[in-house]
């Protein structure tokens, strides 16, 4: 298995997610140390809400390209992957520009809170770069290199934090967030050329033809599905500073990035075994389909059962020794966001399959769901709990959402394997039509 294609390309990608994921935590610890939870908080409110912003500009087509580029590279349609490419870069464009007037619309609102001022200015400096960012990575998992992916996104802009920590130290949140910035724009700049490498050179010479129309339609329903827990995540630290404060932000902040290492090697897994997906349906092979799901899953429950049980038992110790003593209010919401991790850490699987599987309507509903349930129990629960409402409202949104995909796969079991080969055929037909 080590010698396969598989094999070497996910140890490469496990390991670029291990050191980004090492570096993103080394990167906490340190503003922790230097920042109070206040100044921290302001930092997390900041970048939580640009990666928020991230997610929802590209509207789907960042997930939508990491599967249709394998499609296309097999069917050696280049005209089809050109207008992917070229139709994808401008969604996200557009959708960032959109986002950064509402943001600068609501930073000049009358009565708006001035410390949430401060936090919205901040986002508007990481917009554009977090979504070029978050697109080039998608890009780059579709075209075999999720590794490079991780390491521009990840590991770059955390490291660049770090340095300028280490060399001057950080007083504030504002040169905290500026060097985020400058490194995650460098990191998009980078990517892009390493893209453009990574894209067989017939992409470029091909005349752009494909069905925008078709893709946004398909684009849509992963806008959510496959952002949803990314979403659900960020939406408990942008809804924490209005509902509570951006003390609590900090402390939830600081818990949350204890559990960020929870569900790198699943996310690691399916950057790999996704465009697998994607290729064994189109080439109608339903052992090879059911057989990455089956790998996946147990991956999934080998690795992250045992660091949820620590977590959840040791929390007081670990949040104390890792942040301080400043910190321990974070170690109450951490043991529910350690259970809720292990819940999510199953959902990327499921998501994977019923994505490849042609199921994206009710994938796309499951997840718009729990989102909207997410939001809903914020609402309801951060007001008298603060951050526990908030860990609360995140693990049970989470729950929900697991169990109704697993659901689903066990329900369509017998015949979710003539869905997706019809799903694939038909859009081998319709991309076929579509060449010239």
């Amino acid at each position: 298995m080590f010698r396969s294609r598989l094999a070497h390309i996910f140890a490469g990608t496990l390991l670029a997610g291990l050191v980004s994921r090492l570096l993103v935590l080394v990167m906490t610890i340190i503003m922790a140390r230097q920042l109070s939870p206040d100044g921290y908080g302001v930092f997390t409110f900041a970048t939580g809400t640009a990666m928020l912003i991230a997610q929802l500009a590209g509207m789907g087509w960042p997930a939508l390209m990491s599967r249709l580029i394998p499609v296309f590279r097999i069917q050696q349609n280049w005209s089809a992957l050109r207008a992917l490419i070229r139709w994808g870069d401008a969604v996200v464009l557009m959708g960032s520009v959109a986002a950064f007037l509402i943001v600068l619309a609501a930073i000049f609102t009358p009565g708006f809170d001035q410390s949430l001022q401060a936090g919205l200015v901040l986002t508007l400096i990481l917009i554009f770069p977090a979504s070029l960012m978050v697109s080039r990575r998608a890009q780059l998992a579709g075209a075999r290199r999720p590794a490079i992916g991780i390491i521009f996104a990840e590991a770059l802009p955390a490291a660049a934090v770090i340095l300028v920590a280490l060399i001057g130290g950080l007083a504030s949140a504002l040169p905290a967030v500026a060097t985020f910035g400058l490194a995650a724009t460098v990191s998009a700049v980078l990517s892009t050329y390493v893209f453009r490498l990574a894209v067989p050179r017939e992409t470029w010479q091909a005349r752009p033809q494909g069905e925008p129309r078709a893709w946004m339609a398909r684009a849509l329903p992963l806008l959510l599905g496959n952002s949803s827990q990314q979403v659900m995540h960020r939406m408990d630290v942008v809804m924490l500073g209005p509902l509570s404060s951006l003390l609590e932000v900090g402390y939830f902040g600081a818990a949350f990035r204890l559990t960020y290492l929870m569900t790198f090697p699943q996310v690691v897994l399916m950057q790999v075994m996704t465009p697998l997906l994607s290729e064994s349906i189109a080439a109608r092979d339903e052992p090879a389909m059911w057989r990455h799901f089956r790998m996946a899953v147990i991956f999934s429950l080998v690795t992250v059962t045992p660091v949820s049980l620590l977590l959840g038992v040791c929390s007081e110790p670990i949040v104390t020794l890792i942040f301080g003593h400043d910190f321990l209010p974070s170690a109450a919401p951490l043991k529910v966001l350690a259970i809720s991790q292990a819940f999510a850490a199953l959902t990327i699987p499921c998501a994977g399959l019923l994505i490849a599987a042609g199921r994206g309507a009710i994938f796309g509903l499951i997840n718009l769901v729990a989102v909207l349930a997410n939001i809903g129990l914020n609402f309801v629960l951060i007001p008298p709990l603060g951050i526990m409402g908030a860990a609360l409202a995140s693990m049970g949104a989470v729950t929900l959402m697991f169990v109704w995909q697993a659901s689903t796969i066990w329900h369509n079991k017998k015949s979710i394997m003539a869905g997706a080969t019809l799903y694939a055929a038909a859009a081998v037909a319709k991309n076929t039509s579509a060449t010239p």
